[in-house]
């Protein structure tokens, strides 16, 4: 059996923190990380991964075009990937970066500098080894009625909403699989024509991100 392989885009904090959890929980895991800082690359230069200095969403591009077989992609940057490559992707075909419209009952919702809305079931700071426990809350020991994912996919207005899950890795770690993307590319595609505007979120059990585009 090969063992697992993940892409982390980012070696910050959250990018270094991730590839030493996953090696701990499987020392035989293969690991890229891609940074276009080459002082945050150095940083994990005694890591048994593979670094590589770029540009994030082009390398999972090329990435996938090319059809590199990683398990998971591991968002680690201060912005959100999927949708930032679906716009990247989706470039030639017109498509556009749209203000979020008002969702109300979200719980904690923020706007961040790009327009991007975060949402959070904590109104805290969650510790960096949460293993995101299905029924209850790690720090408030409280039960959890709804995942932050479900209450995104549920929600209802003039738009589509499409969630990618992000599963639990390993403490603190989160990502989706590679075919998820690829998923989600064809099928925001097939609906450039409705000029319908179109969320884009994604989010663990706990939190979440936001965004909107259309054609």
């Amino acid at each position: 059996m090969n063992p697992p392989s993940y892409l982390i885009i980012g070696c910050g904090h959250f990018g270094s923190q991730a590839a030493e959890k996953l090696l701990r929980k499987d020392r035989h895991a293969r690991i890229t990380l891609v940074d276009k800082d080459l002082k945050a690359i150095q940083k994990i230069s005694s890591l048994p991964v593979e670094s590589i200095v770029g540009e994030g969403i082009a390398y999972v591009h090329g990435g996938l075009i090319k059809g590199q077989p990683f398990h998971y992609i591991i968002p680690a940057v201060p912005l959100h990937l999927a949708f930032e490559f679906l716009l990247f992707t989706l470039k030639p075909f017109g498509v556009k970066r749209r203000k979020v419209p008002l969702l109300p009952g979200l719980p904690n919702a923020m706007t961040g500098k790009t327009g991007d809305l975060y949402t959070s079931l904590a109104n805290f700071l969650c510790p960096d080894d949460c293993l995101e426990p299905s029924q209850y809350c790690t720090m408030t020991g409280k039960r959890r009625p709804k995942p932050l994912y479900r209450i995104l996919m549920d929600i209802c207005g003039p738009f589509e909403s499409r969630v990618i899950r992000s599963q639990q890795l390993g403490p603190g770690v989160g990502g989706f699989k590679p075919e998820v993307l690829i998923d989600l590319v064809r099928d925001t595609k097939k609906r450039r024509d409705t000029g319908r505007l179109i969320l884009i979120s994604t989010a663990c059990r706990c939190h979440g991100v936001t965004s909107a585009l259309s054609f």
